[in-house]
């Protein structure tokens, strides 16, 4: 597993806020301002975006809840507060599919309960460069038909 970028801040149970497609840790500014007061406030920035934007986007949700599975059992985590946001809300359901138990509270903002959207998710320098291949419409094209599932 890739070694992603995590802010771990603030003392308390922990909170983990997961951040969607094209999004960052960093979007989760105000809460960390907010909950880091009682809480441990932790915030990943998944392979390919924010801070982890170097490292190779992860295939499919099932990978990406996995890696932030595995952060937190490095951080020896027994129980945890859970929020996803958008796609990062697909990957704290599967996250709950796997551990549960150790999850107090659940919270799914602006997302869907389906995550297995083929070739969907590339980092922010794999879009760049289509863009400049592929040009404005093709790629708003592209990337629109990601959006809608039927």
């Amino acid at each position: 597993m890739q070694d992603i970028n995590v802010e771990d801040i603030g003392e308390g149970l922990p909170l983990v806020l997961v951040h969607g497609f094209l999004g960052s840790a960093e979007m989760w500014e105000p809460q960390i301002k907010f909950f880091k007061k009682n809480f441990r406030v932790i915030t990943p920035c998944l392979p390919g975006f924010g801070r982890s934007k170097n490292l190779k986007s992860l295939s499919d949700i099932s990978e990406m809840a996995k890696s932030i599975l595995n952060i937190l059992k490095k951080k020896k985590l027994e129980k945890f507060y859970l929020l996803g946001h958008s796609m990062g809300g697909m990957i704290v359901q599967e996250m709950a599919k796997l551990v549960g138990e150790k999850i107090i509270k659940l919270v799914c903002y602006g997302t869907g309960p389906i995550g297995d959207i083929p070739g969907r998710f590339e980092t922010m320098n794999e879009s760049r460069k289509k863009l400049k291949k592929d040009g404005l419409k093709i790629t708003a094209n592209r990337i629109a038909k990601t959006w809608f599932i039927e």
